[in-house]
């Protein structure tokens, strides 16, 4: 038996020499183990000296999953719908309208065709439309009626967008017809937003966000605003402006850009009056998640050229 420099010879030192053992063994697993815990090391790293550093490889892949995550919190943002007004592809057949707006990768549109307005609108049409957009994958979120004025227009107004599949009307009605709209819909559970008008050597309505919000009234959340930027502009208002007032009530909007107020020539988004960078910018950083419909009223029998630098445009600002 080794001695450990204690009087091993007395009762006393035994016991010291014991405990004196038995202490240095301790210490000496204590300390193997604080050395084994001390190199273990996280995957990805070496030790040089006394610094652990991470190795070249490690550093790149934990930068690149960050930068991952931070997109995919970004993407995971809420944003608007971007979609197109059918009424800009009223010179070209429905078949063709449908091939453009694949080839743009548009899976949302407000029917507004002239030939599905009120009260010349015939559901057998409406029905074969829904068939050829579903086979494109292209939804209709909304139905563009024109003046609701009757009993009988808002019975045919709620057969369309049942047949559609849609959720969503904009158009137009006053007066008693709007209070009748106000109720039907809530009780159908459906959606409608006034639309703001510009008409060439006519007052309208609803030309001012204040025209819209007295419309409003005390009517119920069913009743809200489709703001038609373009024609915001066209009556002269901002429609920057017009959005922020407008904002509580907005359902939908109407991006569209014009050359100059007091009319309605339409011009490519961007490029006119109608601050369509700022309408882009405040819908996306306010949060807006519902529809936002391009529409171009320039050149019908061609439209797709100059539809797919709107689209581009509003897409880099989305």
């Amino acid at each position: 038996m080794p001695s450990f420099g204690w009087h091993a010879s007395s009762r006393t030192g035994r016991a010291a020499s014991v405990l004196t053992t038995t202490g240095r063994r301790d210490i000496t697993v204590r300390r193997r183990v604080t050395h084994e815990v001390a190199n273990q090391r996280p995957p990805g790293t070496v030790r040089r000296g006394d610094t652990t550093m991470i190795t070249r490889r490690c550093f790149i892949t934990s930068f690149g999953a960050a930068i991952l995550a931070l997109r995919k919190a970004r993407g995971a943002k809420a944003r608007f719908d971007l979609g197109i007004g059918t009424y800009t592809y009223r010179g070209v057949t429905e078949d063709q309208m449908v091939e453009d707006l694949k080839a743009l990768k548009i899976q949302k549109i407000e029917l507004s065709s002239p030939n599905y307005f009120l009260p010349s609108v015939k559901l057998e049409a409406v029905r074969n439309l829904r068939t050829k957009l579903d086979q494109a994958g292209i939804t209709a979120a909304s139905y563009f009626c024109g003046d609701i004025k009757t009993q009988g227009d808002l019975d045919l107004t709620i057969q369309v967008v049942r047949a559609l599949g849609a959720r969503h009307v904009s158009g137009s009605a006053v007066g008693d017809a709007l209070k009748m709209i106000d109720t039907r819909f809530s009780r159908e559970g459906l959606r409608f937003g006034i639309h703001n008008h510009w008409f060439r050597g006519r007052h309208f309505e609803y030309e001012s966000p204040e025209d819209l919000l007295r419309a409003l009234g005390d009517l119920s959340p069913a009743v809200g605003v489709t703001m038609d930027a373009g024609h915001m502009a066209s009556c002269g208002y901002d429609p920057v402006q017009a959005l922020d007032k407008l904002w509580p009530h907005l359902q939908l909007v109407h991006l569209k850009d014009v050359e100059r107020a007091g009319d309605d020539k339409n011009v490519i988004l961007g490029t006119g009056i109608a601050k369509s960078h700022a309408v882009i910018e405040t819908l996306k950083n306010r949060g807006f998640t519902g529809l936002v419909a391009i529409e171009y009223e320039a050149e019908p029998q061609n439209p797709q050229p100059d539809v797919t630098r709107c689209v581009g445009f509003t897409r880099k600002l989305m």
